[in-house]
C-alpha cells in the first residue's frame, strides 16, 4: 500500500502540483505557497469500478510549494509535506458496544518531489515547456503494526498501513501547453499537460492527463478555475494491489478528479485560495471530497 494517492487527489495535487508549468517565473522570481489538504472517507472505489463502504479514514497534508526561476528559461519547482497524518476513526458496535477497531494514527513527514522546468517555446500567447520531477522517499513508508495499535486486528480491507510515504524513487517526464484568451472582457488561460511517471520497487508506471481554465475578475485579483485530471495506471508493475482497495497508498490506483479554486490577491503579490476537488471515477481510492486552503506569496 504505497504513496500514489497522494497524486490522484492532490492533483489539486488538483491538476497537479506543479501547475504553474507552463509560464515560467523569470530569473531570480519565484512562487511559493503553504497549501493544507484534507480527506475523510467511509467509501472507496473497488478494482472493479464498484463502490464499497470502509471504515472511516482521513488523510491530512500540510505542504509548502515553490517555483524558482534559475533562468528566464529553467525553473527550478518543488512540493515538500512536511506534516502529514494519516489515521483512522475507532469502529464500535452499535450492538454490544464494544471496540471493533482501535482509532490508529501516524503523523510524519511525507515524500518530497523536485524537479525542473524548460521552456521549449514562447510565441505570442502560447507556451509550450517540458517538465522532469523527481518524488524522493522522505516519507515514512513503514507505517503502523498491530502492536502499534494495542495489538487489535489492522483493518485489510480500508488499507491498514498509515504510512506517509512509498520507499520508492519515481521519474516522472511530461508535456505542458498553455495560451490566454479573452472571456467576457476578462483575462483567461487554458492549459494542459500530458506526462508519464516511471516508479520503482515493483510499482506500476503512470499516465498523468491534466486540463485546465480560468479567468480573472475584480480588477484581476480574483482568479476562479475549474479543472480535470486523469490518472491511468499502466498496470505493469509486479506489486498486488488486490487487498488495497481503499489504501491511501496502493499500487495500480486510477482516477479521473474534477477541481474548482479560488485564489484572491489581498495585496500585491501575497493572497489566499480555496480548493475543492472530487473524484468521479476511480479504482483503489476513497470516494470523498477534499478540501484544501492556502496563502501564495509573488516575489
Amino acid at each position: 500500500m504505497k504513496r500514489q494517492f497522494i497524486h490522484t487527489v492532490l492533483l489539486t495535487i488538483l491538476c497537479g502540483i506543479f501547475s504553474q508549468a507552463q509560464w515560467l517565473k523569470e530569473k531570480g522570481k519565484s512562487y511559493v505557497k503553504l497549501s493544507t489538504w484534507h480527506l475523510l472517507a467511509t467509501e472507496h472505489y473497488t478494482s472493479t469500478d464498484g463502490v464499497d463502504p470502509n471504515a472511516t479514514r482521513g488523510l491530512w497534508i500540510n505542504s509548502i510549494f515553490f517555483q524558482y526561476g534559475l533562468s528566464n528559461n529553467l525553473n527550478l519547482v518543488g512540493y515538500i509535506p512536511f506534516l502529514v497524518n494519516t489515521y483512522q476513526f475507532a469502529q464500535i458496535s452499535e450492538v454490544t458496544g464494544d471496540v471493533l477497531l482501535n482509532r490508529a494514527s501516524l503523523t510524519d513527514f511525507g515524500d518530497t518531489e523536485l524537479g525542473l522546468e524548460i521552456s521549449l517555446l514562447k510565441k505570442g500567447k502560447l507556451a509550450l515547456s517540458s517538465t522532469v520531477k523527481f518524488g524522493i522517499p522522505t516519507g515514512n513508508s513503514v507505517g503502523l503494526t498491530e502492536d502499534d495499535i494495542d495489538g487489535s486486528e489492522l483493518d485489510i480491507i480500508s488499507g491498514s498501513s498509515y504510512q506517509t510515504g512509498d520507499g520508492e524513487f519515481n521519474q516522472q517526464i511530461q508535456l505542458n501547453f498553455g495560451t490566454s484568451y479573452s472571456l467576457l472582457g476578462a483575462p483567461a488561460y487554458f492549459k494542459t499537460t500530458a506526462g508519464y511517471n516511471n516508479r520503482t520497487s515493483g510499482f506500476s508506471s503512470e499516465l498523468h492527463l491534466t486540463g485546465e481554465t480560468g479567468f480573472q475578475a475584480l480588477d484581476n485579483r480574483l482568479l476562479i478555475l475549474g479543472a480535470g485530471s486523469l490518472l491511468k495506471s499502466m498496470k505493469n508493475g509486479t506489486l498486488d494491489a488486490t487487498t488495497a482497495e481503499g489504501s491511501f497508498f496502493a499500487n495500480n490506483l486510477e482516477s479521473l478528479i474534477l477541481r474548482g479554486e479560488l485564489a484572491y490577491e489581498i495585496i500585491d503579490n501575497f493572497g489566499i485560495s480555496f480548493t475543492y476537488a472530487v473524484p468521479v471515477w476511480g479504482r483503489l481510492i476513497f470516494k470523498a471530497p477534499s478540501y484544501s486552503g492556502g496563502v501564495y506569496l509573488n516575489y
